[in-house]
């Protein structure tokens, strides 16, 4: 359009277009402070050009989009190392509140030497020991003399309390811990429920308004950040829509659009331990499933719509606790049994891994035999790889390693040091069996039991004396188990699947870990056996001698049974691995921020608001809304002449 009116309708768009332009980076200042915040460009040109007498024609300059400028690749990875970074802080913070827990703080950073010598802590397990074989030492060069007889009982009261003390203490943390853990389930579902209504709101604003949909894009994003650090997802653009994300974990489908398909759920211990004898779904475990809840709250686990073997295909790589290395598929025999190339180690259920990746199934197995059964009917179990409630689920019921040590892994560390020390130093001061131990473990005979491999259910004649958290010992149970429930009077769970089948008449629970004998007095403390002169101090002395003495048992930090190995060298390997799993995590956490804080200061770079910037381009913007509506107010002032002169 040619002429004063087309000159005119011109300048009016670019006015307008100067104006949005204007209001933009108003916005943009306006964010200078919100981390959040994407800043915007505003895109200016002509819709068309038209081919007129006097040659080619725009259409006018106006707004064509507003830009957000936004890093597909950084985006993406600010939200990978939000989960990392929360998993390792997470892992960091419990790990230090173990060590604080047993009393044993090893400054391996101010001091080198820490981390190889116990006895820089002196409130600990370990300084307990010290004190505990010292007294016994100085009661062996005076053994009738009271005060070192008294003090020698104190010692052995100390260092019980203080493993009972321990042991209850990591127990409440694990309690406390799962407790975060279900809040960060929680969070995540409503994040999750919260990035489903964007999506759709991103679609409608996208339709609608060009640029309409950048303020929901950054708050979605912000939402993915906050998941992130809970929870390591699979993030991809939506293939019929780009503007909306599809959420995913292990494999299985959260987020689809605008859709909420399925929600995170966690399977408390006592939980798993009461489903362990309910139903097609009562092999599931504790941790992380997929599923659903409904309008009471309760969680139904998503069931598996393939069935047990119908996704597996020979020479598939399985892998399991019950499979030797390199086990492949030979072939599916049925729905739910499988025929392996090697036979199975051990009986029982185990979690299945197949090339490598973690399966939703449960296996179940029988020790010598190459065919296995499939579960399929148990629930989306999935074990996500970062976040913060990963982290958490990691560091307090993990299983531990000898280069890793967990919560869970302390506990057992912490019974079997009780157990062994009661096994040993009463070896040596009731060797008959037959008169008054020097340590016991107020024990709760349970009478003959019946396991099953796999199993976490136990039966006895009688629980009444049980309470949830009492260790329990015997055969074909685990170090470390625990009650985790009562069903009823005759049957209850164990935190952990009994190891082997059978009746046991030596099952027994315990409230503490490790008492003094309660009748022990000062002047009815033996230093020797009975009828012995003042003098002799064979007990004490041999009690006092077990500090160096090669002792054997099932060691965690060593990974399997210890043999040769010293009270000295228990005591010190728990803690020293304690202290090296911190260290280590500790490393990885610092690392972890330092990658974070360049790749956020990366996209801070494309993202972020400039206040240099921002404010020359109002200046330009300015001037250019003044030198157009300048150009408006002439092409008035002319209109107005013409009129006149027509006049």
């Amino acid at each position: 359009m040619g002429g004063l009116f087309g000159n005119l309708v011109q300048a009016s768009k670019a006015l307008m277009a100067n104006q949005v332009a204007i209001q933009v980076t108003g916005r943009n200042l306006a964010n200078v402070n919100n981390p959040e915040y994407a800043r915007q460009r505003v895109k200016m040109g002509d819709r068309y050009v038209d081919q007129t007498p006097h040659g080619p024609e725009g259409s006018g300059v106006e707004v064509l989009q507003v830009q957000q400028m936004r890093d597909a690749f950084l985006d993406a990875q600010v939200v990978r190392h939000a989960s990392d970074t929360g998993s390792l802080d997470a892992q960091q913070t419990i790990l230090a509140n173990l060590e604080l827990i047993l009393g044993n703080q090893l400054n391996s950073a101010a001091d080198p030497a820490a981390i190889a010598d116990a006895s820089n802590s002196t409130t600990g397990i370990g300084a307990a020991m010290d004190e505990f074989f010292n007294a016994f030492s100085t009661l062996a060069g005076n053994p009738s003399d009271i005060p070192s007889k008294s003090a020698a009982l104190n010692a052995a009261a100390t260092l019980a309390d203080r493993l009972n003390l321990a042991d209850q203490r990591v127990a409440g943390a694990q309690a406390d811990q799962e407790g975060q853990i279900q809040s960060d389930v929680q969070t995540a579902n409503g994040l999750l429920a919260d990035i489903a209504g964007l999506n759709f709101q991103i679609r409608q604003a996208a339709d609608v308004e060009t640029g309409g949909a950048v303020q929901l894009v950054d708050q979605r994003q912000a939402k993915l950040e906050q998941l992130a650090s809970l929870f390591k997802l699979d993030v991809t653009k939506d293939p019929n829509n780009s503007s909306e994300i599809n959420i995913s974990l292990g494999g299985v489908v959260l987020v689809a659009q605008a859709q909420l398909i399925h929600q995170i759920g966690y399977l408390s211990e006592s939980a798993a331990a009461t489903l362990s004898a309910a139903g097609s779904l009562g092999n599931r475990t504790q941790g992380f499933e997929i599923g659903d809840y409904d309008s009471t709250g309760a969680f139904t686990p998503a069931i598996v719509s393939t069935g047990g073997a119908a996704m597996l295909r020979p020479s598939d790589t399985v892998s399991g606790a019950s499979l030797p290395a390199g086990t492949t598929l030979l072939a599916r025999i049925d729905g739910s049994t499988v025929q392996m190339s090697q036979a199975a180690t051990q009986t029982g259920y185990f979690s299945l891994t197949v090339n490598g990746v973690a399966n939703a199934r449960v296996a179940y197995s029988t020790a010598g035999s190459k065919i296995v059964t499939l579960s399929n009917s148990t629930g989306y179990e999935v074990v996500p790889s970062g976040g913060s409630a990963q982290g958490r689920f990691q560091a307090t019921f993990g299983a531990p390693t000898a280069t890793y040590i967990t919560a869970k892994g302390i506990r057992s560390q912490i019974a079997d040091l009780a157990s062994a020390i009661r096994t040993q130093v009463n070896s040596i001061y009731n060797p008959s069996g037959t008169a008054s131990d020097l340590f016991v473990s107020s024990e709760v005979p349970l009478g003959t039991a019946t396991t099953t491999a796999g199993s976490r259910t136990i039966s006895v004649a009688d629980t009444s004396a049980l309470v949830v958290g009492m260790h329990v010992y015997g055969a074909g149970i685990p170090s470390g188990a625990t009650v985790a429930a009562k069903f009823n009077s005759t049957t209850f769970a164990l935190s952990v699947p009994a190891t082997a089948s059978g009746a046991s008449s030596a099952l027994t629970a315990a409230r503490n870990l490790l008492d003094v004998q309660p009748n022990l007095t000062s002047s009815s403390l033996l230093s020797a056996p009975m009828g012995s002169p003042a003098s002799a101090n064979t007990f004490a002395l041999r009690i006092a001698a077990l500090r160096d003495a090669s002792l054997q048992w099932n060691s965690i930090v060593s990974g399997g049974p210890a043999f040769g190995a010293k009270f000295s060298d228990f005591g010190r390997g728990m803690v020293t691995s304690l202290a090296q799993t911190i260290q280590t995590v500790g490393t990885r956490a610092d690392e972890a921020q330092v990658v974070g804080t360049a790749i956020k200061a990366q996209r801070d770079s494309v993202s972020g608001v400039s206040l240099d910037e921002e404010t020359a381009d109002l200046l330009r913007f300015q001037k250019a809304y003044q030198a157009n509506a300048k150009v408006i107010s002439v092409i008035d002032e002319m209109l107005s002449s013409l009129i006149s002169m027509i006049r």
